[in-house]
């Protein structure tokens, strides 16, 4: 099971584009649907504008570092991502999967006829590319799209690999509208891959792209729609990163045992960690969500004990929610002390997690809720009648 590193707030998954593609093969032979994201910067600037997004990406199966920004920003938290994993990259690798294993293809979006090109150019490159069906729909708000005749076509195909590049966030608010109605293994958004992949958008020299400067050469193509984009990104993620770092190094080093136990009632396992939440917590914590799974218990992660957390163990905490997630369950978390609260909020994670209460402080709440903040004593009959209360 893959458990994302958390950097600023995206449960980010640490592999190498050939790993990706071995983990999107194992997602289509697991069953079930699954949606992939390669996130950017200005996934990460949207998502945090947007929590209903922000939600979406933190319950994809797989979100790959589609940015280097995002690499650099892993590598200053302590916690590196293996490389910066892109969507253009990755659509004809998975071309070359589809000509070894016969995987179908659908692609998705784009502008009109740019979808069939980009069909063309794969099925050119990689011989026996299973493309079983294009379809570029209206571009329009997601309440003007005619989402039935798309679903029906897809349907009709029955790919097991759908490419949208409808753009974020419109793609990845798609896949996860229609997620259970799909019927497909696997959904990717890929944004402007099919213009990239026919070449009415150039790509950076390869040397470039290893320096981390493919953004210039985007930019200095399409200066009016990327260059404020490209500032607006950049900007938050300067105005953000330092509290980041503060955050980090605000936690004391911690050198004594960590250790995860658990209780559990009919309804919930409480799971109480000590020490660090770290990679040497992570395979107490997946034996815990696996019981949870199994019994169909929610989890409340109680955090009193925890003395220090690192970008990696939030990611095992976010990979544990997503697993409860895909279950039809939940992940909360308890006694958060002043400084997890200050952590969760400046490593941009805080929307994602509940706060649990117990029933007794709930039934508490529900008490004072229910009590009346003034009682008057009220003569009903010397009311005028269009005020009376009746019974």
């Amino acid at each position: 099971m893959n458990h994302p590193i958390a950097v600023m707030g995206l449960p980010l998954d640490s592999v190498t584009s050939g790993e990706a593609v071995k983990a999107i093969e194992s997602l289509i032979l697991s069953g079930g649907s699954h949606q992939v994201a390669t996130a950017n910067l200005d996934f990460w600037l949207n998502s945090l504008q947007n929590p209903h997004l922000h939600r979406i990406l933190a319950g994809c199966s797989l979100v790959v570092a589609d940015g280097m920004p995002l690499v650099w920003a892993s590598k200053m938290l302590g916690s590196p991502l293996a490389e910066r994993v892109t969507g253009v990259d990755l659509v004809p690798q998975l071309a070359e999967l589809s000509a070894r294993k016969g995987y179908g293809i659908y692609l998705l979006g784009g502008q009109e006829g740019v979808a069939d090109r980009a069909a063309k150019v794969l099925k050119l490159k990689y011989p026996g590319v299973r493309i079983v069906g294009t379809y570029a729909p209206f571009h329009g708000e997601l309440a003007q799209m005619d989402h039935s005749e798309i679903l029906d076509r897809i349907h009709a195909a029955r790919p097991e690999i759908l490419l949208v590049a409808f753009g974020n966030p419109k793609q990845e608010k798609w896949i996860w509208m229609h997620r259970k109605r799909l019927a497909v293994p696997v959904a990717m958004g890929v944004g402007a891959s099919f213009d990239i992949l026919v070449g009415d958008q150039k790509r950076a020299p390869a040397w470039v792209q290893r320096c981390g400067m493919e953004w210039v050469m985007r930019c200095a193509q399409e200066p009016s729609r990327l260059g404020p984009r490209y500032f607006r990104d950049f900007t938050a993620l300067v105005h953000r990163l330092p509290l980041a770092m503060l955050a980090k190094w605000s936690q004391r080093s911690y050198r004594g045992p960590s250790t995860v136990t658990t209780a559990h009632d009919s309804r919930v396992l409480h799971v109480y960690l000590h020490g660090k939440l770290t990679r040497e917590t992570a395979p107490a914590l997946q034996r815990a969500v696996v019981t949870a799974v199994a019994n169909g218990l929610v989890v409340v992660a109680h955090l009193k004990t925890v003395r220090h957390i690192d970008a990696e163990g939030l990611g095992f905490l976010m990979g544990a929610r997503r697993q409860l997630l895909e279950a039809g369950l939940s992940l909360s978390l308890a006694s958060l002390s002043f400084k997890q609260r200050f952590l969760f909020h400046a490593w941009c994670a805080s929307p994602l997690f509940d706060e649990w209460q117990s029933p007794r402080a709930q039934a508490g709440l529900r008490e004072v809720e229910a009590t009346p903040y003034l009682k008057l004593n009220v003569d009903k009959d010397a009311l005028p009648a269009q005020l009376r209360i009746r019974g």
